[in-house]
């Protein structure tokens, strides 16, 4: 590096700070220059307002000059003037939308000012008059711009109480203000209003100290606006997330945020974003004792606020400047700043003032409760008043009805005498009816018990028949041997006593048969002990089919019909009550061969009687089948032949109760008892009883 290099690297590093002192009358210049544009402005809306001819012409431009006086230039008390004239004047021409405008914007001006109490009260009750005249005309209240009054002026409140601490009412007008959001059409014009609450979310979260609440709205609206081109809410993106890396210690993601602010905020004329910003650089780098840096940004930022109407950031500019002077031990410069930080307070952001707003805010909360205790009292008095009335007239019902009461209860009497009377009777007829009924029943018995008799005479009858057949031939057969050995024929008479031999085993044998039957018939005859024993199901049934047969063929000799049995040899005993069980297939195939015996006796051509009885192995259960050819059952009583006393027999041929006790039995033993049939060609009864 030459000579003439170094002296001029020299030079620079000497006059660094002349060159920020530069930059800085730059920056001033710059301010002042807008400055002149808007003072420019102003006076042409006041010879506009002089050159208005009608009211709502003049209500608008004063509106206009109020707006930009207070928000622009910090002409607080000017603004005031104009706005309040803006009032009077929408009052006199009775026009509600102007004035809720103009109200809206005073409250704004009294915010500059820190006049709480005043904007609070101001703010509350241009809620209310916006939320009536919604309500009345059926409209949304809009400023000159277009804009929803209700929105904004909601959005006013939460700064309000934003700046008086009460952080949980501006959490509360928050949720307000996004409720109307939600509801606005979608042509009403609500600039960026999306992240205007994302904004404001984060800001209340901020101040109710909920960091993960804080983090996810801030983040929401950086990553919003991330897709846009707008540089304002850019700059407000950045600040809000700067502030939340602040919190938690993470001073480099901090420094990055707020120094993207600080041009995008510029760019966008925000002033009051570009100074916070730089405050916080400044109390940044007044945390890492680079005080020559937070002197250079906290200087900045109290330039820029020389033309700005921002007494809580300048009192931030203040504080921090004294502090960082106090620390560099230049005690003349930091007096200097701590004493205007005092001046300040005192005169523009007094705590009374903010207590009077908290005070106001309380008041009103208390007046509300008491306006809702006086609500609830009427309501309760209304109630008691009703619960009076409605007892008065309980009363004389209970009254009335007491009177008519008495005057039937000497009728009443005289129908329970006749009641009593009935109910005598009907148990009379009653017991008449179940004396009857177990008549019908031990007839029903009897009949049964006429069917097995008859049946076991027939069966007895033929080995008897046989017994005697075979005495009778004994008997001949000895006497011709008898002659035989007579004569001396002792080959004859051996061959008849070989023939007599062989008789008696005949008669012993058809004995022992007739024998067997008589045990047999008796075990199924007596009565049911009601204990389940293993049964054979074939031999049961074989039994019953010989004896229902025999048993019609001993009334009527003429009876005759074809017996087709199929036996599942597979099939093991089972537990019954084989006396009951041997009852219902008697029973199923009585009816049986009633019905084919009917059926010949109709004069069929062609027609053979023929029963069947089957037994099968169905899983669990066994399966018995009692399939007749007779006429099948009408569709139009088969809905009736289980109950108890339904018959289709002629007087006197049945009781009606031999398929209803059937039906008992075997659904007492844990089986199932059902009929398929089809006129003119048959039915088949099926008893299916578990294994």
């Amino acid at each position: 590096m030459n000579d003439s290099a170094l002296k001029l690297t020299f030079a620079i590093g000497l006059n660094s700070t002349f060159m920020k002192k530069v930059g800085s009358l730059i920056v001033v210049y710059f301010i002042h220059l807008s400055l002149f544009a808007q003072i420019m402005k102003t006076d042409s809306l006041i010879q506009l307002l002089h050159k208005q001819t009608t009211d709502t012409g003049r209500i608008r431009a004063l509106i206009r000059i109020g707006n930009l006086l207070d928000v622009n230039m910090s002409k607080s008390d000017s603004a005031s003037n104009y706005l309040q004239e803006a009032i009077a004047l929408s009052k006199k021409i009775g026009n509600k939308n102007f004035e809720a405008e103009a109200t809206y914007y005073l409250a704004y001006n009294l915010i500059h000012s820190a006049n709480y109490p005043r904007a609070l009260t101001l703010s509350l009750e241009n809620l209310k008059k916006l939320e009536q005249l919604k309500l009345q005309e059926n409209v949304r209240p809009q400023s000159g711009n277009g804009t929803d009054l209700l929105f904004y002026q909601t959005r006013l409140l939460v700064f309000i109480y934003s700046d008086i601490g009460d952080y949980k009412k501006q959490l509360e007008y928050l949720k307000k203000m996004q409720s109307i959001y939600l509801s606005l059409p979608k042509d009403t014009s609500v600039d960026n209003s999306a992240l205007t609450i994302y904004y404001n979310l984060a800001n209340a979260y901020e101040n109710l100290e909920i960091l993960d609440s804080f983090s996810h709205y801030s983040l929401l609206l950086y990553n919003n606006v991330s897709n846009t081109n707008d540089v304002q809410w850019f700059a407000l993106a950045c600040r809000t997330l700067g502030y939340y890396y602040y919190k938690i210690n993470k001073m480099d993601s901090a420094m990055m945020f707020f120094r993207k602010c600080i041009p995008a905020a510029i760019k966008s004329n925000r002033m009051d974003v570009a100074v916070r910003s730089e405050l916080s650089i400044g109390g940044l780098f007044q945390k890492m004792n680079m005080r020559d840096s937070a002197l250079f940004y906290t200087r900045q930022a109290l330039k820029r606020l020389s033309t700005l109407n921002s007494p809580k950031n300048l009192l931030k500019a203040y504080e921090q400047l004294s502090q960082v002077y106090s620390e560099d031990r230049q005690y003349d410069s930091a007096y200097k700043y701590i004493r205007n930080f005092v001046i300040l307070k005192d005169s523009l952001l007094d705590q009374t003032k903010i207590t009077d707003a908290q005070n106001f805010v309380f008041n009103q909360t208390l007046q509300e409760q008491e306006v809702e205790q006086a609500i609830k009292e009427s309501r309760q008095e209304a109630a008691t008043k009703i619960k009076f009335y409605v007892l008065a007239g309980v009363i004389g019902f209970i009254l009335l009805a007491t009177f008519f009461l008495l005057r039937n209860l000497r009728g009443k009497r005289a129908a329970n005498i006749l009641l009593t009377e009935q109910k005598e009777a009907i148990q009379n007829s009653l017991s008449a009816l179940k004396e009857a009924q177990s008549q019908l029943i031990q007839s029903e018995k009897m009949a049964s018990l006429g069917e097995l008799t008859a049946g076991i005479a027939h069966e007895i009858q033929n080995p008897l028949n046989f017994v005697n057949n075979f005495s009778e031939v004994n008997k001949e057969l000895l006497v011709e041997m008898k002659d035989e050995l007579k004569k001396g024929n002792m080959e004859e008479a051996n061959l008849l006593a070989d023939d007599i031999i062989n008789n008696e085993e005949k008669i012993n044998h058809h004995g022992k048969r007739a024998d067997a039957i008589v045990k047999g018939m008796l075990q199924h005859s007596r009565s049911s002990s009601g204990v389940k024993e293993p049964t054979d199901i074939n031999t049961l049934c074989d039994e019953y089919v010989r004896l229902s047969y025999h048993g019609l063929r001993a009334k009527d000799k003429s009876f005759n019909a074809t017996i087709n049995t199929d036996f599942d040899t597979s099939l093991e005993k089972i537990n019954i009550i084989s006396q009951d069980i041997g009852r219902v297939v008697l029973n199923l195939l009585t009816n049986a061969f009633y019905v084919v015996d009917e059926k010949k006796k109709s004069g069929v051509d062609g027609y053979e009687p023929t029963v069947s009885i089957s037994t099968k192995k169905m899983g669990n259960h066994v399966e018995i089948r009692v399939t007749d050819n007779g006429n099948g059952i009408p569709q139009t009583i088969l809905d009736k032949i289980f109950q108890p006393f339904f018959t289709t027999k002629p007087t006197g041929r049945g009781t009606g109760l031999g398929l209803s006790l059937s039906y008992d039995v075997v659904k007492a033993h844990g089986g199932e008892l059902k009929v398929e049939t089809k006129e003119n060609e048959g039915s088949t009864f099926f008893i299916i009883l578990p294994v």
